[in-house]
C-alpha cells in the first residue's frame, strides 16, 4: 500500500498507506527486487533476533501518533501498516509517479495487484486516521500488510515478510526443503506470467518439497506446484502477477539477503526507514519518513499492558479522522505553490493527470526539503479550520 499502504506499503502494499506499500510506490523497481537487509547496521541478525537476543535499533517503550490511509470502513489496526508524517506524505506525493507509470504500463502489478486509493476524487470516501499507539520499542523487520482479497478491503487482512505475489494472503508453514532456501509458499495461487524466459515445467513431481528442491537446484526465484497433475513449473528469473488457482501452490523468494521469517517477526512492530531502504530513489520517498507494520499476533488484548503474554503494541486512542481528499489537496497545493511558474506553462495547469502537471510536480517536490513537503500534514490534523490549513474531522462507522 501503505497505502497502503503504506500501503503506500504492498508494496503488495497499496492496501495500506504507509507501506506500504506498498512499497508502495516502487514502480521503478522490479517486483523481484533485491530487498533491503533490515538488520544492516543494527548489530542484530535474523538468528539473534528470532532467538530474542536483540532488536533492530531498540528504543524505549513509548506512545506515538501513527497515521494510516484507509478505505472507508477499515477502522481497526489488526494487520495494518502505518507511517509517520513524513512517511505518509511520501506515500501521497509519490502516487503521481504511480499514476504516470500505470499509464505507461496499465497491466503492471502495481496497478492491478494492490488496493488503490482515490483521494484525488473530491467524492472519495477514503480516510486518513491518526492513532495514538503504544509500542514496546523492540523493533523488527517491516511487514507488508494488505487485504487477503485486494478487491475486498473490508474482509480479512494479512501481513507477509516480502513483496511476493501472495499479496495479503497468508503464507503457509513451508516444508523444510522450502524454508531452507527462504521460499514463501501460498496456497491456491499460481503465477500468471514469467519474466525474461518461460518456466521449465517438470513432470512427475510428487510433493511440494520436491518442487522446492527442484527450484533450489536450478537457483530459481519462483515456482508453481500443482499436485493434481504432479507438475512443477520453475521460473529461473522470477514471475509476476498472480491468479487464483485451486489446488496450486506458489513459491517465491526475494533476491539479496535471505528474508527473515520466524514467529517473532510476526509478533513485533516492524519499522522501515524509507531513505535507508531505497537509497537514491527519491521518487519513492520525496519526504523521507518511516513506515510501520502492526501484526495482529503482537496486539495486546483488551485490558492488557505491553509485555503481557508477549504483546508488543496496543491502540491507546483514535485521535482524528479526516477525508483523504482534503489531505491530498493540502499537499498538492503546497507543491504547486512552490513552483507556480512551471505549472502555469501547462496547457491545463490543474489537470493532475497530464504529463506536464506530473513533470512539474516531480520537479517541485525535488526542490523542496522534507520539512517543507510535510508541513501541511501537521496543519491538517491540528485544526478543523480550512483557512489555517486544517481538515475537518469526520464521523466514522465500520461497515
Amino acid at each position: 500500500p501503505r497505502p497502503t499502504e503504506h500501503s503506500a506499503r504492498q508494496y503488495n502494499m497499496f492496501g495500506n498507506a504507509a507501506a506500504v506499500l506498498l512499497l508502495l510506490s516502487v514502480v521503478c523497481m522490479s517486483q523481484a527486487q533485491h530487498h533491503h537487509d533490515p538488520f544492516a547496521g543494527s548489530g542484530c541478525t535474523c538468528e539473534t533476533f528470532c532467538n530474542y537476543e536483540c532488536s533492530i535499533n531498540a528504543s524505549k517503550p513509548s506512545t506515538t501518533t501513527y497515521y494510516r490511509m484507509t478505505p472507508k470502513g477499515v477502522m481497526d489496526m489488526k494487520n495494518k501498516n502505518t507511517g509517520d508524517p513524513k512517511g505518509d506524505t511520501s506515500f501521497v506525493l509519490s502516487r503521481r509517479t504511480i499514476e504516470l507509470k500505470c499509464r505507461e504500463d496499465p497491466d503492471s502489478f502495481y496497478c492491478t495487484g494492490m488496493t488503490q486509493f482515490d483521494g484525488d476524487d473530491k467524492n472519495s470516501t477514503d480516510l486518513v486516521i491518526a492513532f495514538d499507539i503504544q509500542t514496546d520499542g523492540q523493533w523488527g523487520p517491516y511487514l507488508y500488510c494488505n487485504p487477503s482479497n485486494v478487491s475486498d478491503p473490508l474482509g480479512a487482512w494479512g501481513c507477509t515478510v516480502s513483496l511476493s505475489g501472495g499479496g495479503g494472503a497468508t503464507p503457509i508453514t513451508p516444508p523444510a526443503e522450502c524454508a531452507a532456501d527462504s521460499f514463501e509458499i501460498f496456497d491456491d495461487l499460481c503465477w500468471e506470467e514469467s519474466r525474461w524466459q518461460p518456466p521449465t515445467v517438470l513432470p512427475n513431481v510428487e510433493t511440494l518439497a520436491d518442487c522446492c528442491s527442484a527450484a533450489t537446484s536450478k537457483r530459481a526465484e519462483a515456482f508453481e506446484f500443482v499436485s493434481s497433475n504432479s507438475t512443477c513449473a520453475v521460473f529461473p528469473y522470477g514471475a509476476s502477477h498472480t491468479k487464483p488457482c485451486k489446488g496450486g501452490q506458489l513459491g517465491y523468494r526475494e533476491q539479496g539477503p535471505p528474508v527473515c521469517n520466524c514467529s517473532r517477526v510476526h509478533q513485533t512492530v516492524g519499522r522501515e526507514n524509507l531513505t535507508q531502504t531505497y537509497p537514491g530513489y527519491n521518487s519513492i520517498h520525496p519526504a523521507g519518513g518511516v513506515w510501520y507494520s502492526h501484526p495482529v499476533t503482537g496486539m495486546c488484548a483488551e485490558g492488557q499492558n505491553i509485555g503481557d503474554n508477549n504483546c508488543t503494541w496496543k491502540v491507546v486512542k483514535l485521535e482524528k479522522v479526516i477525508k483523504a481528499s482534503c489531505m491530498y489537496q493540502r499537499l498538492d497545493d503546497n507543491v504547486v505553490n512552490n513552483d507556480p511558474t512551471c505549472f502555469s506553462q501547462c496547457v491545463k495547469p490543474y489537470n493532475v493527470t497530464s504529463d506536464c502537471y506530473l513533470q512539474c510536480y516531480t520537479q517541485s517536490t525535488e526542490s523542496m526539503t522534507h520539512e517543507q513537503l510535510t508541513a501541511p500534514w501537521a496543519l491538517a490534523f491540528s485544526s478543523d479550520d480550512p483557512t489555517k490549513g486544517g481538515c475537518s474531522a469526520v464521523t466514522y462507522t465500520k461497515e
